[in-house]
């Protein structure tokens, strides 16, 4: 492939990709049942008009994709190739993005995202991307939360038959038609506006084990429904 070919795959890709990635997981949506299970949690701050921010791994893009469509989140998302392709397919799916990464210490990305959520936007961040390590918490998130007092909402999604990318490096997930979708949501998690250093760091370990027993959760619910022959 010479470079004015590479050059119109790179310029085509993020165009394209995002379009055929929304309508494959709109159609094999349509043939899944989805369960919520913890949607109470967020009770009191739907009542109290309070905002939050999602926090969901990194391998759950697709699926959050499916299952957070329309409700005009605001998320954090990687300046690289997939980056784009992943900004652009949750913009299709009715969500806004602010491009950069915490992880690579980007000060303008988080000042935006502060931004919106400080203005009562719902947020969600993938705090183990763009590149991993895979389950292991970041600290922009706890950032975030703490500069716009908005709570951190684990969220998690497993389905009962899917696709896992075991070469890519978080495993990434992709639903199979006719499966049970469950999707897992936290309590949600309050963060101080001030802490020390070692304060952070012990509650950046909190949330990321808050994180995991979701994860868990969410595994064994799945695993559960599969012995019942409930899906």
């Amino acid at each position: 492939m010479n470079d004015v070919q590479k050059s119109f795959k790179d310029r085509l890709t993020p165009v394209i990709a995002p379009l055929l990635l929304k309508w494959i997981i709109v159609l094999i949506g349509l043939t899944c049942r989805k369960k919520w299970v913890g949607a109470e949690n967020l009770d009191d701050l739907k009542k109290n008009n309070k905002n939050w921010i999602y926090s969901t791994w990194h391998n759950n893009i697709l699926l959050d994709a499916l299952v957070l469509k329309n409700q005009n989140l605001i998320s954090m998302t990687s300046a690289s190739k997939d980056g784009r392709i992943a900004a652009r397919l949750l913009e299709l799916m009715g969500n806004k993005t602010v491009s950069g990464s915490s992880s690579r210490g980007s000060v303008k990305v988080l000042l935006s995202m502060i931004k919106e959520v400080r203005a009562g936007q719902n947020g969600a961040i993938t705090p183990d991307g763009p590149r991993g390590p895979r389950y292991q918490l970041q600290a922009g998130v706890i950032t975030i939360s703490q500069k716009t007092d908005a709570p951190l909402v684990p969220l998690h999604v497993e389905c009962s038959k899917q696709w896992i990318f075991h070469k890519s490096w978080d495993k990434h997930k992709f639903p199979k038609p006719f499966s049970t979708i469950v999707i897992s949501v936290g309590k949600p998690f309050k963060v101080p506006s001030k802490t020390s250093a070692q304060e952070f760091e012990i509650i950046r370990n909190t949330f990321e084990t808050e994180m995991m027993n979701n994860v868990f959760k969410t595994e064994t619910i799945v695993k559960n429904l599969r012995e019942s022959n409930e899906i």
